[in-house]
């Protein structure tokens, strides 16, 4: 039975176990995730039976320091302790169970929700409403509100319980030594600086580009009904809808047609539409922040977006500003005055990986010498000396790529633009060249359960989807990136203060492979080199026998990497 108790909570040992949870007014729902808007609420912190109730921003530094030595619960760690920290110094903690990330790491790709309420009936077997959590707006708290935040504490070692007995060596080893660090790493982020006015020129820029392709249509490119029409008519003999993909296969499919030339603008013109708004004005105005008269932007971490266990990002998403088809967003990301980006990423991580887990000897070979690994198995493949500039290059790197994502023949044709055939007798060479991919390929294929990265995170496969063999191969690939540049961004957090004394941690950015911070220009040169040496000896170490590479500039803006 819950006893509700308002006063702070009394000190407590590292055998205890107590769940916490913060509420907070007002907050900007587009930036929940950063510490600058609403107001303190309430904090819950549950004991047993217990759940002391605390309504004052200035208990809080008192009652964190009496339940200190205690284990802490808390559903999505990284909300809550960002904002505890607004009331009180609250350090990197080992005795840390976040029920959210851990319910992640024990069921990755067996469930797709992982809320609370969600693991409340999981566990609890039992329905938990959720409606009042829109309801902490004003200043006035509710008996009501009261109630629901000491139950939101209440259920969190109810559930920790039930987490446990999935709990394996493993798993645990993923929380205490990849996802909990990292999750400290992301909460210590600097903001990306920004160009502001660069940005709203390209925002601009981009819609009259729309605009100017729109005018030059016989069709509106985005009402589907009316471009499917006008292409069936134009040259299009079949058509089953309006997707990018389609479009572009009927493009190949009927070439010399009017429907072809219209076709190529229409997919221009929505390319330009979706940057004009979703890379447009609102990015600055729902997200700008200022440091003085610097401006930046502070997105939101995932730790574990995807069920890979891969990060994600979000409010704003910038995992996803645009790179292959145009430099030009990525320009308007600058380092603050006197200051340099130092942009690290790993040379082929996917590849090593690939290498590691088939242990094909070619390709490990490749990986380990000191060669443009993509020339590299190209020019083994076709026995002719290939360069970076070589379409070879680019047509190896798009099967090795695609192979671990499940691509089949089909999919070479289409991507290359050759016959069913030619892409055969490509996939074939390849795996004549490499044949320990395609053994690993046919293990894959009979994992029935779920599969592991080397570091063993779980990745649970669902045998009614036809996703299932895709993720049977991508998993152990794209989760084990994502576990060693997480482990990567780990280990320079853990290591920063000791190497750099006086110098906050400069991290702004984490893109999949990569690193980006944001330093005094005259520590660039000494920072580049121990961002290096970090992320080769995380990689080296999570998969032994690699010779992994880091590529690492120095510059000005973040369009400068390639």
């Amino acid at each position: 039975m819950m006893n509700i108790i308002n006063q702070i909570p009394p000190k407590l040992s590292s055998q205890d176990w107590v769940g916490v949870d913060l509420e907070i007014f007002d907050l900007n729902q587009k930036q929940m995730h950063r510490p600058i808007s609403g107001r303190f609420a309430l904090l819950s912190i549950a004991h047993g039976e217990d759940v002391y109730i605390l309504d004052k921003p200035e208990q809080v530094a008192p009652a964190l320091e009496q339940i200190n030595d205690a284990w802490w619960i808390i559903q999505n760690a990284k909300f809550d302790i960002t904002h505890l920290r607004r009331w009180a110094n609250v350090p990197p903690r080992e005795r840390l169970w976040d029920t959210m990330l851990i319910e992640r790491i024990l069921f990755g790709g067996y469930y797709d929700t992982f809320a609370l309420a969600d693991l409340v009936r999981r566990h609890l077997f039992t329905h938990m409403e959720k409606e009042l959590q829109k309801s902490f707006t004003g200043n006035e708290i509710t008996p009501e509100q009261i109630q629901y935040s000491a139950l939101d504490a209440y259920v969190l070692s109810k559930i920790v319980i039930s987490q446990k007995k999935s709990m394996d060596s493993k798993s645990w080893k993923i929380w205490h030594e990849i996802d909990r660090p990292a999750m400290f790493a992301f909460m210590d982020f600097q903001g990306f600086g920004i160009d502001v006015e660069k940005w709203k020129l390209l925002a601009i820029r981009n819609k009259q580009r729309q605009e100017q392709i729109d005018a030059e249509l016989p069709v509106n490119p985005r009402s589907y009904k009316k471009v499917k029409e006008f292409l069936k008519a134009n040259g299009f003999k079949r058509l089953d809808d309006t997707e990018a993909d389609s479009l572009e296969k009927a493009g190949l499919k009927y070439p010399n047609t009017i429907a072809a030339e219209a076709s190529r603008k229409i997919l221009e013109s929505r390319s330009y539409g979706k940057m004009a708004s979703t890379y447009g004005m609102n990015f600055v105005e729902d997200f700008l922040e200022y440091d003085g008269d610097f401006p930046f932007i502070f997105c939101n971490y995932w730790i574990t977006g995807a069920e890979t266990g891969r990060p994600s990002s979000d409010h704003p998403n910038m995992q996803n500003i645009p790179i292959r088809d145009t430099k030009e967003f990525r320009e308007c990301f600058i380092p603050r005055l006197g200051h340099k980006l130092v942009i690290g990423d790993y040379t082929a991580q996917e590849v090593f990986i690939t290498a590691y887990n088939c242990r094909d000897e070619a390709l490990i070979g490749i990986c380990n010498s000191d060669k443009d690994v993509y020339s590299a198995m190209a020019k083994l493949m076709y026995d002719v000396d290939i360069d970076k500039k070589d379409p070879l290059r680019k047509r190896t790197k798009g099967i090795v790529l695609g192979i671990d994502y499940g691509m089949s023949v089909q999919g070479l044709a289409r991507n290359e633009g050759i016959s069913d055939d030619e892409a055969a007798e490509i996939l074939f060479k390849f795996f004549q060249t490499f044949p320990g991919m395609k053994t690993w390929m046919k293990k894959q294929e009979n994992a029935k359960k779920y599969v592991t990265t080397t570091a063993g995170r779980k990745c649970w496969l669902n045998p009614f989807s036809n996703q299932s063999y895709r993720n049977a191969l991508n998993s152990p690939i794209q989760g084990g990136a994502g576990d060693c540049t997480k482990k990567a961004l780990a280990n320079l957090h853990y290591h920063w203060p000791y190497v750099f004394e006086d110098i906050p941690f400069p991290v702004v950015g984490y893109i999949h492979d990569e690193l980006v911070l944001d330093v005094l220009e005259e520590h660039a040169v000494i920072v580049s080199k121990f961002l290096e040496h970090t992320m080769v000896e995380t990689a080296n170490k999570m998969f032994p026998g690699m010779s992994f590479r880091a590529d690492v500039k120095i510059a000005d803006n973040w369009s400068e990497k390639d």
